[in-house]
């Protein structure tokens, strides 16, 4: 948030109050890592980002031809991810 500060006389100064970086730093890191996996790698034809935020998860995927391919790749994510833990 930005205040015009006037009070030493100076009405093109402005004082920065409460400049913090955004809550999506890390997750945009992470988009801009999995873009240049994917660059690195022409052979790679779908691609599952999970993105969330309190309360909310939301899935984006490339296209899905056989859902139960697509609950399988799900179900090998949690398998690694709780392995991780």
């Amino acid at each position: 948030m930005k205040i015009p500060s006037h009070s030493n006389g100076n009405a093109d100064r402005l004082v920065r109050i409460g400049r913090r970086p955004p809550a999506n730093t890390e997750a945009l890191k992470v988009l801009e890592e999995a873009a240049a996996w994917v660059r690195a790698h022409p052979e790679a034809d779908r691609l599952v980002v999970l993105a969330g935020s309190p309360g909310q998860c939301r899935p984006f995927t490339t296209s899905i031809d056989n859902p139960l391919d697509f609950i399988g790749l799900l179900e090998v994510m949690k398998h690694e991810l709780f392995r991780e833990k």
